[in-house]
């Protein structure tokens, strides 16, 4: 699916894309759907990077500049983020044993996002 969004939409994005963490959820799940611990998996590589050399940590405000290693609490709110602005959804619910919440499994929503400078 594409997206247009005009300018006055733009701040949304702009708050959903802003961490690289995010961006590397989307990379994860280009591939196709994911439960969370598949999308924690797909991230390890990278947080092993980023305990191996400080020197590419995160620079984002999320972050404040101490890069450091997510846990799924962290995770969740990524994707809930990512959710908000239609970037990604929950494709899918799994069942669980003991009675548990279902497992969500996300895809990604738009193949592009289009920004209108002009009206």
């Amino acid at each position: 699916m594409t997206k247009e969004i005009d300018l006055d939409e733009i701040g949304d994005y702009v708050k959903a894309l802003h961490c690289q963490i995010r961006w590397e959820i989307i990379e994860a799940l280009k591939s196709g759907p994911k439960n969370a611990d598949q999308i924690m998996e797909a991230l390890m590589p990278k947080q092993e990077d980023l305990q191996n050399n400080p020197k590419d940590k995160c620079k984002g405000t999320c972050q404040n500049g101490e890069g450091r290693i997510i846990k799924k609490p962290t995770l969740y709110y990524h994707l809930r983020e990512l959710e908000s602005v239609g970037i990604i959804e929950v494709a899918k619910l799994r069942p669980t044993e003991h009675k548990r919440a279902p497992e969500k499994v996300w895809e990604l929503n738009l193949d592009k996002l289009i920004i209108n400078f002009k009206d």
